[in-house]
């Protein structure tokens, strides 16, 4: 209450002053508790008096007479967001303010003041138009100050069409062009963009980027982008370099905004800005704001078909400015984040044909130089791309190859950050790298025990242990994958792999000897490794995997039937050994008894703990079951339930076993069998959740003419197996298969139902009536067998 009296009397009094210590304490950081107090002022003036408060600031806002206080003034009319208090307004009231509006701006002389006032005055200008009304009294204002040679003027109507929201623009720009403007605000832009007021030139590049539709004539949007250019590059060279960044940022801006217009100069814009970026004259801080414009156009789909054309060399000018940003270390990682950022982008917007050539060119170059910040910088983009293109990686020629052959190189490096840097990178979670681990296995393991023999570092040491974990038990369960890559011959690569296990252990004991949990965390982790690189080279149809499908099975087997609950490392080891085995079922059938294997395999599924190989493994199940595979669904469909109570369970999870395209295709085919199988059959089987999911799915198919059918037809069948249906009744059940399916195209209505229960009852009934026939034929025969063999009946018989 308290509040609430002192509120209304600040407002109602002539008397401004305590209005003036409101405002001093609402932007006043050094006294955080009275600017809550007023903080908490504004917002209950806003809810309980939106009339009275604004129209109080508004006459501070001209009236006052320190510049500081209409200053305040005009940020506090934001505060309260003008954009929704107008409106409340009495439109006598709103008259009122505009009046004085247009007064204030003649009558200002701080231009301090007038910056702040002229967001005020967008606000305004863009809630009248949004609401359907008009104000030409100060569009024509702004047109004359355009027109003026006062560079305040002029610079105080830029700022107003400057700060526009972008959900008025067009609306202004409308209203301006019936005001036949186009031709004379042009000219006048022409004018701002090129003056030596530094303040009026970037508030007049603010401007255009808001009015840019204005001047989507060819020609007047060339004038106007090319006065820009020149402007851009003369602030770049000012004495003043603050006011570089902020007219930069709205050329970014229009980059983003406006596709259509840029797109005939979008090639040139880009040379002109990778000059800013390569410029040794220049800080980092410009470089990395340069490069940002090439990364605004990654975000905008109309610009793909530019990065698509770029030629071989501009796309390697491109790469090489972020990764001289990765060469320039600080504390807190910033531009190391803001560089891989600007890569991943950059690669993923010229796709991989374009992006792999020219960064395996530029890794190789960097990892050969002398500098150790450019050979981290070699290995920190690969890291970053790697996790985008990891396959193409895989695939492209010669990419494979060398990047080994750098990455051993890069282990026993002179420099303790590229070490690190080199093992980060094979600790990513690519197929890249699992393919890398498991063609090059031998190599790296040697080049990882003598790694961690030769290291001092103790960040780096524990990095290269956790790379021993995950890779020497790979060897030590299948040296057979070892074999396959490399050719050589099994044995010898058996006794090479059990060698270098050996040396590994022998390393983890000296780091800790104590330290069991370890060692069996190593022995699991390599399970996990061993399984997925099966899965890889199975998927990749490798034909040198054939010969050992049937060594390697039992192994799988092993690991997908002796899961250890207690460790999530051997939960996932199960999920990707029957990964990994449904791989072979699928890419190498012929090495298998595919009637024993598939459904082995099926018996595990879903697979819950692995999330990647979940999905992978229910996308083949939908194929498996689309195509009808005679292995899966076993003899006489013996397996259709169990394969129907799987897809329940992979949909009773969301999205989290699953893509989205995996759920649409698994509804689909629950449509298409479920119906197969009598309900009783799944109230056993099915949780309530699943049980409500299929009938909810059955339930939407009443209305599927092609599902009905099926039904239609399968009661039919039935019926003529149980020999009660005649021929005649043929005319007529088609006839009734046909309504009902008619109704089911142009009715969708509960009539459906009734129709089906109708129709089922008829097939009851004679079903039933069938069943009482029968049973009488039956007695018949049997009295009239009876009579035959009576001696009675065999008497009269002789005598006839």
């Amino acid at each position: 209450m308290e509040l609430q009296s002192k509120a209304f009397q600040v407002l109602s009094s002539n008397d401004n002053s305590e209005m003036e210590t409101v405002l001093s304490h609402l932007y006043s950081p050094q006294h955080q508790q009275l600017r809550s107090q007023a903080i908490a002022f504004m917002e209950w003036c806003k809810n309980q008096h939106p009339d009275l408060i604004l129209i109080k600031l508004f006459f501070l806002l001209r009236r006052a007479s320190l510049p500081e206080t209409r200053a305040n003034a005009a940020r506090a009319i934001l505060l309260i967001k003008p954009g929704e208090m107008l409106p409340k307004l009495k439109p006598i009231a709103q008259a009122h303010l505009k009046a004085h509006f247009l007064t204030y701006l003649k009558e200002e002389s701080s231009m301090y003041v007038l910056r702040h006032a002229s967001v005020v005055l967008a606000e305004t200008l863009s809630i009248t138009y949004k609401t359907h009304q008009y104000w030409t009294e100060i569009l024509d204002l702004l047109l004359s100050f355009m027109a003026s040679n006062d560079d305040k003027s002029r610079e105080v109507a830029s700022l107003v069409f400057a700060n526009l929201p972008n959900d008025c623009r067009f609306l202004i720009s409308n209203a301006l062009r019936d005001k036949r403007a186009v031709l004379p605000l042009h000219a006048s832009f022409l004018s701002c963009l090129a003056s030596s007021n530094l303040d009026l030139q970037v508030a007049a590049f603010a401007a255009v980027v808001s009015l840019a539709r204005l001047f989507s004539e060819p020609s007047l949007f060339h004038d106007i982008l090319r006065a820009l250019m020149v402007g851009l590059f003369a602030l770049l060279h000012a004495y003043q370099a603050t006011y570089f960044p902020t007219a930069f940022r709205q050329l970014i801006n229009l980059v983003s905004h406006q596709p259509l217009l840029l797109n005939p100069y979008i090639n040139d814009m880009v040379l002109d800005v990778l000059q800013i970026a390569e410029s040794e004259t220049l800080n980092a801080q410009t470089h990395s704001l340069a490069f940002q414009f090439v990364i605004a156009m990654t975000a905008v789909k109309d610009y793909q078909l530019v990065f698509l054309h770029l030629p071989y060399p501009t796309v390697r000018r491109l790469f090489f400015v972020p990764m001289n940003m990765l060469q320039c270390f600080s504390d807190d990682g910033e531009s190391t984040l803001h560089a891989t950022n600007y890569l991943k982008k950059l690669s993923l917007a010229l796709g991989a044909p374009k992006a792999l050539p020219v960064a395996f060119e530029l890794f190789s170059l960097h990892l050969d130089d002398a500098d150790w910040k450019v050979r981290h910088a070699g290995i920190t983009m690969l890291t970053a791309i790697a996790e985008d293109f990891s396959d193409e990686m895989v695939l492209m020629e010669n990419f494979l190859v060398g990047v080994v052959t750098k990455v051993l190189k890069s282990m026993q490096d002179s420099h303790t950050q590229v070490r690190l840097a080199t093992l980060k990178f094979m600790k990513t979670p690519t197929t890249f790298i699992q393919g890398v681990q498991i063609l090059y296995h031998h190599r790296l393991v040697h080049a990882f025990c003598t790694a961690l023999d030769n290291e001092q570092v103790v960040k780096v040491k524990g990095v290269n242990i956790g790379k021993l974990n995950t890779k020497q038990e790979c060897g030590y369960c299948n040296g057979k994958i070892v074999a396959i890559a490399s050719g050589k011959n099994y044995c010898r690569t058996i006794c090479r792999i059990q060698c270098l296990w050996k040396d590994v252990f022998s390393a983890f004991r000296k780091q800790d000897k104590d330290n069991a949990q370890i060692r069996s965390i190593a022995l699991t982790t390599l399970n996990i490794e061993a399984a997925r690189g099966i899965r890889i080279c199975a998927e990749l149809g490798t034909p040198q995997l054939k010969p050992f499908v049937n060594r390697i099975l039992p192994e799988l087997i092993a690991l997908m039937n002796n899961p250890n609950p207690s460790l999530s490392h051997n939960e996932n080891a199960h999920d990707i050994a029957v990964s990994a085995i449904g791989r072979i079922c699928e890419f190498h059938h012929e090495c298998i008894d595919g009637s024993r294997m598939v459904p082995a395999w099926l018996n595990f599924l879903p697979l819950k703990n692995d999330l990647i190989e979940a999905k992978i493994m229910h996308e083949q199940l939908c194929l498996m079951v689309a195509r009808l595979d005679k292995d899966l669904f076993g003899v006489s469909n013996q397996n259709l339930v169990e394969i129907i109570v799987i897809l329940l369970e992979i949909i009773d999870e969301g999205d989290t076993l699953a893509t989205a395209e995996t759920i649409k295709q698994v509804n689909n085919l629950l449509r298409q069998l479920a119906w197969r199988i009598p309900r009783i059959v799944f109230d056993k089987l099915l949780n309530a959740r699943q049980r409500e999911l299929l009938w909810s799915l059955q339930e939407r198919d009443l209305l599927n003419p092609s599902i009905l059918e099926l039904i239609l037809i399968s009661k039919f069948e039935s019926a003529k197996e149980k020999r009660y249906v005649q021929k005649s009744s043929w005319t007529s059940f088609v006839c009734l298969m046909k309504n009902v399916l008619n109704l089911a195209r142009d009715n969708q209505s509960p009539m459906l139902k009734k129709e089906l229960q109708q129709l089922n009852k008829e097939m009851d009934d004679k079903s039933e009536y069938s069943d009482l026939k029968k049973g009488d034929n039956l007695k018949k025969l049997q009295e009239k067998k009876s009579l035959t063999e009576s001696p009675v009946q065999c008497c009269d018989t002789r005598k006839q």
